[in-house]
């Protein structure tokens, strides 16, 4: 038994798509408080026109990877795909994180 077939898919889909939402929640806290600007240009102008097209967009891919997994579970490759993506949306939330955290911490926000 290979390393992808014991990954636990249902907890690292879930958690994607929880890492999403935070992701978009932190930098959405972090626009406002003038902590950041976002880089993405179609990503800053959703999210300058209208906040639920923002989230919207955010949420989209990991939820459009959740519907497509269980037609691709047999291919070893999405089991990875899954694995990777959860450890980078877990890497940038804690990214996120510090950087929220030190600018509460030393005054540098809004």
């Amino acid at each position: 038994m290979s390393v992808a077939t014991r990954l636990p898919i249902r907890s690292l889909l879930i958690g994607l798509l929880l890492f999403s939402l935070t992701d978009a929640i932190f930098t959405d806290i972090g626009i406002r408080l003038e902590l950041i600007t976002e880089l993405n240009p179609f990503v800053s102008w959703l999210y300058n026109w209208h906040a639920i097209a923002y989230y919207g967009i955010k949420l989209m891919f990991p939820v459009l990877f959740m519907l497509l997994y269980p037609r691709l579970s047999s291919r070893l490759w999405i089991r990875y795909s899954a694995a990777f993506l959860f450890l980078l949306y877990l890497i940038v939330n804690l990214y996120h994180l510090v950087w929220v955290t030190l600018a509460l911490v030393h005054g540098h926000y809004g």
